[in-house]
């Protein structure tokens, strides 16, 4: 068996937190287009994408739990990362006008992250099927 192609839960963690920070960027690169051509209004949707984004609620309260292990961080991760592009597809939804155009890292980067949390179930259940062969053999 080989071991080696298989990512840690530390690994799944920190790709859940890369995701969620290159959806950020991209969001605040937005945000601040949006801003300075809306002579300083910034829609509640724009706030509230922002927040989750560097908020993220799941992985603040792990980080509490001393008893939590690595594939309780990963959880999170995923778990931050599926709320903050619900709610940055709710802001993207409600884009119109001008602002929409310049929308479209932001919906490339949401794309990606689409595509993470696809292959997230699969990536867990691959990675439990390989540890009980372990124990199997």
């Amino acid at each position: 068996m080989k071991l080696d192609t298989l990512p840690t839960w530390s690994m799944v963690a920190a790709d859940g937190h890369r995701r969620r920070g290159e959806l950020f960027h991209h969001v605040r690169h937005w945000a601040a287009l949006a801003h300075a051509r809306n002579h300083g209004n910034t829609t509640t949707r724009t706030i509230a994408a922002l927040d989750i984004l560097t908020r993220p609620m799941r992985t603040r309260l792990v980080d509490f739990d001393t008893g939590a292990t690595d594939r309780d961080r990963a959880e999170a991760a995923a778990d931050d990362l599926w709320d903050a592009c619900a709610v940055v597809y709710a802001l993207v939804a409600s884009v119109k006008g001008k602002d929409l155009a310049a929308l479209e890292h932001v919906l490339a980067e949401l794309a990606e992250c689409g595509r993470w949390l696809a292959a997230y179930p699969v990536t867990v259940a691959r990675h439990d099927q390989e540890i009980a062969r372990l124990f199997d053999q």
